[in-house]
């Protein structure tokens, strides 16, 4: 017998403990028996290096979406979800994300809600189980998973294209950064230090790039303060806050924007579809929305729903939607297809945020080559002045 350490999340709430058992497949039983989804498991006095635990591989979003997508093509083959979880938990390589199914098939077998399942899990989005309260009350489950897979799926694909599209710009701009502050904190002083001695001043361009360079190195000995600021930033400044901000920035705002705008039409639409009453449909899909800002103040208008006010005006009276977001959906009450209407919204939306992001992602390459290319003349500019300064000394 050995003893395995453990952490783990139970009903929504992560805990630790140790575990007695022959071998790590038998410590995952008995966590499993009692509830526990493990996050990391390994033998007493092992998995440590340098204060650090290692854990099992993180669940991507791929693998997530992997899964969502085995979920709905079973759904549809006609499979009951028991039995599509434990087909897809026995399939899936990543031990937490099996786990985490087998607990979800237990929950559901004990007569608990799909939604509150899912929740409980602690491995899905926040928006998958208002989704699939949704689906609760109608036939569209496997509807439900393969839209959430495929929303993981596209975000999971533009993050590898932006990231493989960025690190090579990036490791250049790097680069030519260190080179710049080298510059800038070795040759520049000495160069300053001639000067002097000839009696003449930095020019202002050079003493504004040194100025440039203490800052850096101010903000350098201050980054483990900032690190630990954007570990906690959600606590320190507000997640509402921090996400009204986020809606504020110029490329990414935009983007995630759209994303919530695409999930908050699907999510109404199908909670139309199954004939939930306007009032609960409104709710549910305010709650798929990712960003924290929003969602609070369209859940803060719930009562002009309750009252009888229009979608449209409701949405208009946010202050968030655009334009032709509002148009449609107006359009779609007055003429009895808001359903039709939505689910066109949500296309579009998700279209648009892929456009912005291709379109960025295009626009790195030439942006990076300005970027180098800045930093280039300031090195020039910082090192060439000063020397013209000296030779003008010497001449005289």
């Amino acid at each position: 017998m050995g003893t395995f350490v453990y952490e783990g999340l139970r009903a929504g709430r992560k805990v630790s403990g140790k575990i007695e058992a022959q071998d790590r497949s038998q410590a995952l039983r008995k966590l499993k028996e009692q509830g526990i989804v493990p996050l990391s498991l390994e033998p007493e006095g092992k998995g440590w290096a340098f204060g650090l635990k290692f854990s099992f591989r993180r669940i991507s979003e791929e693998d997530i979406s992997f899964t969502l997508i085995q979920l709905a093509v079973l759904l549809r083959s006609g499979i009951p979800l028991t039995k599509a979880l434990q087909l897809v938990a026995s399939q899936t390589e990543n031990k937490h994300l099996s786990s985490a199914l087998l607990h979800i098939k237990e929950d559901i077998d004990r007569g608990e809600g799909i939604s509150s399942a899912f929740k409980k899990a602690g491995v899905f989005p926040e928006f998958l189980p208002q989704m699939l309260a949704a689906a609760e009350t109608g036939e569209n489950l496997e509807s439900i998973f393969e839209t959430a897979g495929e929303h993981l799926k596209t975000v999971s694909e533009m993050k590898a294209k932006i990231i493989s599209s960025v690190t090579y710009p990036a490791v250049v701009i790097g680069f030519s950064l260190i080179a710049l502050f080298v510059a800038i904190k070795l040759v520049v002083p000495k160069i300053a230090g001639v000067l002097e001695s000839f009696g003449k001043e930095l020019p202002l361009v050079t003493k504004l790039i040194i100025f440039g360079a203490d800052v850096i190195t101010y903000l350098f000995y201050a980054s483990p303060l900032l690190l630990v600021l954007f570990i906690k930033r959600e606590r320190v400044f507000g997640r509402e806050r921090l996400h009204r901000l986020l809606l504020r920035a110029p490329l990414v705002g935009k983007i995630a924007l759209f994303f919530d705008l695409s999930r908050f039409a699907y999510t109404l639409k199908m909670t139309l579809s199954a004939a939930v009453p306007i009032t609960t449909a409104y709710r549910i899909s305010v709650a798929s929305i990712g960003n924290a800002y929003i969602r609070k103040k369209l859940l803060d208008l719930q009562q002009e729903i309750e009252r009888g006010k229009s979608l449209s005006s409701v949405l208009r009276s946010a202050g968030l939607f655009p334009e032709l977001f509002l148009n449609l959906v107006e359009t779609g009450e007055a003429s009895g297809e808001l359903e039709k209407m939505l689910s066109l919204l949500a296309q579009l939306y998700r279209r648009e945020a892929l456009k912005a992001i291709d379109f960025w992602v295009r626009m790195v390459e030439p942006l990076s080559l300005l970027i180098i290319g800045v930093i280039v003349g300031i090195i020039v500019v910082s090192i060439i002045l000063p020397l013209t300064e000296i030779t003008a000394g010497v001449g005289r």
